[in-house]
C-alpha cells in the first residue's frame, strides 16, 4: 500500500488531529474520581513507591516491616509519579494529580497514534477516525481512570515504534541506535513486556545486514537495563515465601512455577488465556450475542488482521513483530490476559483499520482490474467483516459510556477497601501489623504496617486455590514470619482462608469478628507459641 506524503494531507489535517487530542484530554479529566487507590494491589503499590523516592527512603515497600527493596514493579512510572508528588506532597490529594497525570498521558499517546498510523498506514479520515475511537475506548479509560502505568507504557511503546520503523528504513550514525536502545530500556523500565521491542528490531536489521546497529542496540538495552537487572538478582528470594508472587521479581515467579509444575502448566496457560483473550474480542466487537455471533466476530478480526499484514508489513515491520512476541508472552503467563492487551488496544484498532483502509482505497482508486474478480470479492468482503465488527465495537462503547464502566472494578471494589481501612483504623493501634488482601490501602490511609493474606501461586490462574491450601502455603506462614496483630478478610475466599486457622490445632486465630463490608481475626498465636 502505498500512501500520499505528509505534505499533501489537507488542510484540516491538523486541526483534526488537536481536535483529537482534545477530547482525549477532556473525557480523561471527566472520568477522575474520589474512589480510594488500593482497590488492585498495583495501583497502591506505585502511590507507595513514589511515596518512598519522594521521601528519600530509595525504592522500598513501605507497608512492608522493615522497608524491603522493590523488585516486583519496574521504578519508571513510580519515578515519574514522584516528580509530581514534589508538587504535591498530600495523601490522598495527590490520587486527582496522579489521574490527571494519567490523562495528559492518555491524550498525548492519542494524538501520536493518529500521527503514526497516518504516517504509516492509514489515510487522513481513518487516521483520524482511529483517534477518536482510541480517545473514548473504555479499555483505554479504564486504565487511565486509576493510578496504573499502561498509560505511559503505550506512550512510550508508540513513540518507540514511530523512531524504530524510521530508524530501521535507513542508515544512521551512532547515537540513534545508542538512543533507540537506551529508549526500549526506558519502556521496559515501566512495563517489563516493553522489552519485546528489542527483538522486534532486531529481526529486522539482521534481515538488513545491519550488524553493527543491531549490535549497538542491544548493547545501550543491555547497560541501560542492568542496574535495575542487578538489584533485581541481589534482592530476589529474601522475602518470605509467600509474599514473593506480590512483592518480588515476576520473571523468577514464573520460573518457579515452570519448575515446580513443569512443562504442563505452560500449556495449559497458553490453552487458558488464547481461549480467554478469543473470547473478550469476540465480545467486544461482536454486533450480535451468542457463540455463532462471537465466531463471526473471530473470523472477521482475523480478515481484516490477515489484510492489514498483506498491507503494511513494508511500512511497519516492527509494529507487527512487536506485536507478536508482546503477545507471544502474554500467552505464556498465567494471569488474566485482558490488562495486558488493554495496554496496546489501540494498536489492535489501527491493525483492523489498516485492513479496511487496505480494502478501500483499491475500489475507490479503481486499480482492480474488471477481470480481476477475486481481489474484488476480496476487499468486499474486507469491508463487510470491518462493518461488522464497527458496529459491535460501537453497541460496546455505548453501553459501556452509558453505564461508566470505566470505573466499574474500582466502584465493585471500593466498598471492601473502605470498610477495611475504617476498621483497622479504629480497632488498632499505629504500631500494629495487618495481614489484609488490601495491604497498600490499609496502609495509605491508616499508616498501619501491612503485608498479604494470601500467597500468589504460578498457577493460581488455571485452577481454584481450596482454603485448607491458601491456609497452608500462604496466611499461616505469613503469620509466622511477621508478628501480625490483626487479619482483615474482605471476601469470601479470603475469610474462608482465615477460619481454617480458626479450627487449626493450635488456634492461630480467634473468633471471627463481622464488620460491614468484611471480617476481622485476631491473631492468637504465632507459629504455635501462644500470644
Amino acid at each position: 500500500m502505498t500512501l500520499p506524503d505528509r505534505e499533501d494531507d489537507p488542510r484540516w489535517w491538523r486541526i483534526a488531529v488537536v481536535c483529537v487530542g482534545a477530547v482525549a484530554l477532556v473525557t480523561g479529566i471527566a472520568i477522575i474520581d474520589a474512589l480510594p487507590v488500593g482497590v488492585f494491589h498495583d495501583d497502591a503499590m506505585y502511590v507507595i513507591l513514589a511515596r518512598s523516592l519522594a521521601s528519600g527512603h530509595g525504592y522500598r515497600y513501605l507497608n512492608l516491616p522493615g522497608a524491603p527493596v522493590a523488585t516486583q514493579h519496574p521504578p519508571g512510572y513510580p519515578a515519574l509519579l514522584a516528580l509530581v508528588s514534589m508538587f504535591v506532597p498530600a495523601f490522598p490529594a495527590n490520587i486527582v494529580a496522579f489521574k490527571t497525570l494519567n490523562a495528559l498521558l492518555a491524550a498525548a499517546s492519542t494524538v501520536l497514534v493518529v500521527l503514526f498510523a497516518r504516517a504509516r498506514a492509514l489515510d487522513p479520515v481513518p487516521a483520524i477516525a482511529l483517534g477518536v475511537a482510541s480517545a473514548v475506548s473504555i479499555p483505554l479509560l479504564l486504565l487511565s481512570s486509576m493510578v496504573l502505568s499502561e498509560p505511559l507504557f503505550f506512550l512510550l511503546v508508540v513513540a518507540l515504534l514511530f523512531a524504530i520503523e524510521r530508524f530501521v528504513e535507513r542508515q544512521n550514525g551512532s547515537w540513534r541506535p545508542m538512543a533507540i536502545g537506551i529508549g526500549i530500556a526506558a519502556c521496559a523500565l515501566v512495563r517489563l513486556n516493553g522489552i519485546a521491542l528489542l527483538p522486534a528490531t532486531l529481526v529486522i536489521l539482521a534481515f538488513k545486514r545491519r550488524w553493527r546497529d543491531a549490535g549497538i542496540v542491544t548493547l545501550a538495552t543491555v547497560v541501560a537495563l542492568l542496574p535495575w537487572q542487578v538489584m533485581v538478582a541481589t534482592h530476589t528470594g529474601v522475602l518470605p515465601a509467600p509474599l514473593r508472587g506480590d512483592y518480588e521479581s515476576a520473571s523468577s515467579w514464573w520460573l518457579r512455577g515452570l519448575h515446580a509444575h513443569g512443562p504442563h502448566v505452560v500449556i495449559e496457560t497458553i490453552r487458558k488465556v488464547v481461549a480467554e483473550g478469543a473470547g473478550m474480542f469476540g465480545v467486544l466487537f461482536s454486533a450480535m450475542r451468542g457463540d455463532l455471533a462471537h465466531s463471526i466476530t473471530l473470523v472477521a478480526l482475523a480478515t481484516l488482521s490477515i489484510a492489514a499484514v498483506a498491507a503494511i508489513r513494508s511500512r511497519l515491520p516492527v509494529t507487527l513483530l512487536f506485536l507478536c512476541g508482546y503477545l507471544g508472552i502474554v500467552v505464556v503467563w498465567p494471569y488474566a490476559p485482558s490488562r495486558f492487551l488493554w495496554a496496546i488496544w489501540p494498536l489492535f484498532l489501527l491493525l483492523f483499520t489498516a485492513g479496511a483502509n487496505w480494502a478501500w482505497r483499491g475500489i475507490a482508486a479503481r486499480r482492480i482490474r474488471a477481470s480481476d474478480t477475486r481481489g474484488t470479492v476480496a476487499r468486499y468482503a474486507v469491508l463487510v467483516a470491518f462493518a461488522w465488527v464497527v458496529v459491535g465495537y460501537a453497541e460496546y462503547e455505548q453501553r459501556g459510556l452509558r453505564d461508566r464502566w470505566w470505573s466499574s472494578a474500582s466502584r465493585s471494589n471500593a466498598g471492601r477497601v473502605a470498610a477495611a481501612v475504617a476498621w483497622v483504623h479504629d480497632n488498632t493501634s499505629l504500631n500494629d501489623l495487618v495481614a489484609s488482601e488490601d495491604e497498600g490501602a490499609v496502609y495509605l490511609y491508616t499508616g498501619r504496617h501491612a503485608v498479604p493474606i494470601r500467597s500468589l501461586a504460578p498457577d493460581a490462574y488455571l485452577r481454584d486455590i481450596p482454603a485448607s491450601e491458601a491456609a497452608r502455603d500462604g496466611l499461616q506462614p505469613i503469620l509466622a514470619a511477621y508478628p501480625v496483630r490483626v487479619v482483615i478478610a474482605g471476601s469470601r475466599q479470603t475469610a474462608e482462608t482465615a477460619d481454617v486457622l480458626i479450627v487449626s490445632t493450635p488456634a492461630l486465630l480467634g473468633s471471627a469478628i463481622d464488620f460491614p463490608g468484611g471480617v476481622a481475626y485476631r491473631v492468637i498465636a504465632r507459629a504455635g507459641i501462644a500470644r
